[in-house]
């Protein structure tokens, strides 16, 4: 009998709780979840923060030229995959960035998607040991690259993700990917180093703590394999419990649409309602939701829902020209007015 399991189990858990108490988790709410059966391959996360960051749904063509960062070794390319992007091109405006910076969410020609979410934890390189990527493009260099997860997991290994200031903040990052094949990768930067979980199986993801810290609590809890009941509040690792429980229980889609339905559902039972108390404390609000997106990989669909509108749209890819020499586009799906199939709807910027 190995007398020391016990005891190793034992440290395990006091670890692993002493984490969760101490991990920033309360404010910052983004979820993504990830439904890479064979019947649906969609994906959806929710965008939240303290206030709207003026979002805009924007086309990028092929052949734009690119540079990572302003530093000696920021990191040159031209996009080789058009991409539709959720970006926060209204606040970056007013701070003098342009449309090439601030890309959060979205999908490649390829069926190519990534994601950022917020994570305390992340410590961004100083740069100097490879070319570099500040985060306001790093969405970019992955959809611009990058056709596959696998591709896109050996090119992040050739660059630095840096900071840059955002206003008066630099915000800590990280990101998950997926491609029409199931697969999914998760990029977090901690202490200036890459690190990388790549695999089907990673296909829930939040905030705080570390992803590692994460996949260690999610099996304390029932059907996951604990006997912890399923929590309901706005906590990181209980929104990333949460979406991995829903996920694992959906049944089989009929169609593709109903598939990002679906998915969309488990999105929102992690999502943050607007005036919703932290821990059932009054006047300590959490960050609300303000978006939703979801992503139909195989037939390269991006759906957008402003929360504070009853609507929801959507760009089909196939319906887009990408071409080089296309000029960048936009749309607002703020507007209340629009809704359905607005993939003609984009204008010039």
């Amino acid at each position: 009998m190995n007398t020391c399991a016990p005891r190793a189990a034992l440290l395990t858990t006091f670890v692993l709780v002493a984490i969760l108490l101490v991990a920033p988790q309360s404010s910052f709410a983004c979820t993504r979840v990830f439904w890479n059966d064979d019947q649906a391959m969609t994906v959806a996360r929710t965008f939240d923060w303290a206030h709207s960051f003026d979002d805009w749904l924007l086309i990028y063509p092929r052949g734009i030229k690119m540079v990572g960062d302003s530093g000696p070794k920021a990191a040159k390319w031209t996009s080789k995959y058009g991409s539709v992007v959720a970006n926060i091109y209204g606040y970056a405006q007013k701070l003098g960035l342009d449309a090439n910076d601030g890309a959060s969410d979205g999908i490649n020609e390829k069926g190519l998607a990534a994601h950022l979410l917020y994570l305390e934890a992340t410590k961004y390189s100083q740069g100097g040991k490879r070319p570099s990527v500040n985060y306001l493009r790093w969405v970019r260099y992955v959809l611009d690259n990058f056709a596959t997860v696998a591709e896109a997991v050996e090119g992040m290994k050739k660059v630095d993700i840096t900071s840059v200031e955002l206003g008066d903040e630099a915000i800590p990052l990280h990101m998950a990917v997926e491609d029409p094949s199931g697969d999914s990768a998760v990029f977090e930067i901690i202490d200036g180093k890459l690190v990388t979980y790549h695999g089907k199986q990673y296909t829930t993801m939040a905030n705080d703590p570390s992803f590692e810290v994460q996949l260690e609590n999610v099996k304390r809890y029932v059907g996951l394999g604990g006997d912890k009941e399923i929590p309901g509040d706005a906590e990181s690792p209980n929104r990333f419990v949460r979406a991995a429980y829903y996920l694992k229980y959906l049944p089989t889609p009929s169609d593709s649409e109903q598939a990002v339905g679906m998915v969309m559902s488990v999105a929102r039972a992690a999502s943050v309602p607007f005036g919703a108390p932290y821990n059932g404390r009054a006047g300590e609000s959490v960050y609300p939701t303000w978006w939703v997106s979801a992503t139909d990989l195989k037939n390269r669909v991006y759906y957008f829902s402003w929360v504070q509108n009853p609507n929801v749209v959507w760009v089909d890819l196939a319906h887009v020209d990408f071409s080089q020499g296309s000029p960048i586009k936009r749309l607002n799906p703020r507007n209340p007015a629009i809704s359905g199939d607005v993939t003609r709807a984009f204008e010039p910027i």
